[in-house]
Formats: C-alpha cells, sequence, structure tokens
C-alpha cells in the first residue's frame, strides 16, 4: 500500500510540475509577442481620431478627438500653434505649455503607429520583441542608409526575421 501511494504523490507532483511549466511558458510567449490576431488598425480608427494627452498639475488624461474645432479650441485656451497630431502630448505648467510625444507604449496600445524613420531607441524598445540590441541596430542601419523607404527593409538587419518584421509591421508605419 504505501508504494501504491508514493507513486500517486509523484504523479501528482509531475502535474504540478507541467502545468507550472505550460503557465510560465505562455507567459514568455505574451509578454514578448503580439497575438498573431492583432491589428491596430482594428483597435482604433487613427485616421478618424486623434489621441492627445493632457498633462496638468500631475494629472495626466488621454483623449480622443474626432472634431477638429474642440483641438482648435484648446489650442487657443492653451496659446498653442503648432498643430497637433495624434500622439501629442501637452503639458501644462504654470507660466508655460509644452507639446511633446507620447510615449511608444501608449502610442502602440492607441494603435498610434510608431514612426521608423524619426523613432528614438525608447520608441523602438517599445515594439515588442526588440530589445536594446535590435534597437541599436536599427538606428545604426538607419544613420547609415538614410530614412526607410519600405518597412521590408528591415529584414536586412540581423536579427529581425519574418516574425518580428510582421509585428514591426503592424505597430510601424514610415513617419
Amino acid at each position: 500500500m504505501g508504494i501504491l501511494q508514493r507513486s500517486s504523490a509523484s504523479e501528482n507532483n509531475n502535474s504540478v510540475l507541467y502545468l507550472a511549466l505550460l503557465c510560465l511558458l505562455y507567459l514568455l510567449v505574451t509578454s514578448n509577442y503580439l497575438p498573431t490576431s492583432f491589428n491596430s488598425k482594428n483597435l482604433v480608427d487613427t485616421d478618424e481620431t486623434i489621441f492627445v494627452e493632457i498633462s496638468k498639475d500631475g494629472i495626466a488624461t488621454v483623449e480622443g478627438f474626432e472634431n477638429t474645432q474642440v483641438l482648435n479650441e484648446i489650442k487657443s485656451k492653451y496659446g498653442l500653434h503648432q498643430d497637433l497630431k495624434s500622439g501629442d502630448k501637452i503639458t501644462i505648467k504654470e507660466k508655460e505649455t509644452l507639446v511633446s510625444k507620447l510615449s511608444a507604449r501608449k502610442r502602440i496600445s492607441l494603435g498610434i503607429p510608431i514612426g521608423l524613420n524619426s523613432a528614438s531607441f525608447e520608441d523602438l524598445k517599445a515594439i515588442p520583441g526588440l530589445g536594446d540590441e535590435l534597437a541599436t541596430r536599427i538606428i545604426g542601419y538607419r544613420a547609415s542608409i538614410g530614412e526607410f523607404e519600405s518597412i521590408d527593409e528591415l529584414d536586412n538587419i540581423e536579427g529581425i526575421g519574418k516574425k518580428k518584421l510582421a509585428i514591426i509591421k503592424k505597430v510601424g508605419n514610415l513617419d
């Protein structure tokens, strides 16, 4: 009877171990890659909605504007002269108003493409599957050839295969 009990306990331990390994595998896969069904164009229509973050008194909110009249009112209210584009961040301080870009992670989550020809090192690292090394290689390649004329040119960079190129195509553009 003691042998049967040991065998059963061993099988239970193995089952728990297999389940833990499956959970870990799932976590690794989902944290490094977007699902194959991910399509930023399906999440939001960035052609019609302009997403702008407004930060005042340490509180930041991202708002979506479909009406350019409302955007013009905001520009007028804060004394801005430049056009606001999707992915802009307005920081309102006591005596000045600054316009910068949203973080790449926020832009990706809103379906706003990352411009590969203007992306910073940090912007490139925010693209799923790209780390420090590939971001450095992309910037180096871009510096040597000039602006990308096609996203497919990224295939020339060591370490970017078909899977990573497919992800980059989903979240990037040539701006």
